[in-house]
Formats: structure tokens, sequence, C-alpha cells
């Protein structure tokens, strides 16, 4: 018996083959054109697997090859207390944890609700920059940012500014949410110079593992055409003079 369409690109997608599952679902969409077909579609679209590259940073979906990274980054518990207390055990084989990150790497958004992004700089690895929570219809999704010490604030803000122009050009979000654990201040004020704006706190929002209850500082952005001007000058720092100015369309995924 057949497998459903889904199930059949999920399986292209995690043997590498993205080019089959594109042409695969091109070939569905070309015989019965309907909204949630040319929504499967464009998730298929190369650039969601394209790396983000500037001036000095380069992204790139976060895989198999960061096993190593990945294990530091959750054996590193001040990197953890301000990256995600809440995130799970990795699993304890290698090769348990491979076969996740080669499956996240080739999730669509629509799948996972989630993207991540290993850092490339200098020759080395530094972080990732994470969207999660990702709901496609309303144009918005949930940031996280991950660095690990000695990484440069530079590096850090052209990292952020290279997903930001991807998320408003190629992945249609709108409105982009952040979480802060309030002694996290060198975090907040980090996502106040990228443009968030703090909305508010939540109470009590986190139970720590030692069973305390914690707040959580909520910030937002929109990616709207202001916040591009207000950042212009900015973003052709950090990804030179041709960075462009608005959230229109343009050329590459670089952002």
């Amino acid at each position: 018996m057949e497998l459903p369409l889904t199930e059949q690109l999920r399986q292209l997608r995690r043997s590498g083959r993205t080019e089959a599952a594109r042409a695969l679902v091109a070939r569905a969409l070309a015989t019965r054109h309907d909204p949630a077909l040319a929504l499967l579609a464009w998730q298929h679209e190369a650039f969601w697997w394209q790396p983000l590259a500037g001036r000095r940073v380069r992204l790139e979906r976060r895989g198999p090859d960061d096993l190593a990274l990945v294990r530091r980054c959750w054996a590193d518990a001040a990197f953890m207390q301000r990256f995600n207390r809440q995130a799970g055990p990795l699993p304890t084989h290698d090769e348990a944890l491979r076969d996740l990150l080669r499956r996240e790497a080739a999730a669509i958004p629509g799948e996972s609700g989630a993207l991540h992004w290993t850092i490339h700089a200098q020759g080395r690895t530094h972080g990732f920059v994470s969207v999660t929570e990702i709901a496609l219809a309303a144009g918005r999704a949930e940031f996280l940012v991950g660095v690990v010490d000695g990484c440069s604030p530079w590096l850090t803000a052209e990292a952020c500014h290279l997903v930001l122009g991807f998320l408003a050009r190629q992945a249609r979000i709108e409105r982009l949410t952040a979480h802060f654990y309030p002694e996290n201040t060198a975090a907040i004020a980090a996502a106040r110079t990228l443009g968030f704006e703090v909305e508010g706190v939540l109470r009590g929002y986190l139970r720590e593992r030692d069973g305390r209850r914690s707040d959580l500082v909520v910030a937002g952005l929109l990616l709207d055409p202001a916040f591009f001007e207000r950042k212009a000058g900015l973003r052709r720092r950090l990804l030179g003079p041709a960075a462009p100015s608005g959230n229109g369309p343009e050329a590459g995924a670089g952002g």
C-alpha cells in the first residue's frame, strides 16, 4: 500500500533527498491545486535548508555534525541556565542523538514548529539561533539565542540579523516573542538593542527543578518595514552595504 504523501516526503527528507521530496510535492501540486498542498510545497523550497551567510558569520541548519557542540552546551549548566532551563535531557547514546539531529534538520516548519541554526564564525561553532512555536498561518514564532562564553556580541548580533531577515522575507514571520529569565539582564539588554520591547512579566510562570516558581520576562518584536528602517544602519554595519533596509524581497537567503 502506498504511503501518504506527507510520509513519503518525510522519508525522502530524512534520507537527505530533499530535491526528490521537492519534485514529488511539485508533481502533486500540478495535478491538484489546493491551499494545503501549496503550503506544503512552499515548505519544501530549497531556501529552508540553505545556509545564511553574512560578512563574518555563517548559519547552517543544526544537524548530526553538531553532535559534539550540542552535548557540550547541554552539559554546560551556565549555558543552559541562560538558554533554556526547561530543556529535556539528551539521548544517552550518540547514535540516538545523531538520529534526533538528523530528523530535526530534515523537518519542515509545519511538522516540527521549529528551526535551529548553528553559528559558525572564525573557524569555530559558537552556539545556536532557534525559532520555535512557529505558527505559519498566524505569522508568528518564538526566538531564542544561545552562545558559548567568549562569543563576540558583534558575531551574535550578526547571526541574529541574518535570521531576522530570513524570517521576514523567506519564512513570512511577522511577529516574534522572546522569553528571558529576570536575572539574565545582559540578554534582556541585548534583545532591546536588537529591537525587542519588553511587554511584561509572567509571575511564577515556571517551576524550577528544585520546586521553586520563577518569573519569566516577555518581549516582542514586529518584523515590519519600520523595524528594518530603524535598524538599516546597524544592518549595513553588520551585513555589509548591500544589506536591505526594508522587508521586501531580496536576493539569496542571507537576510
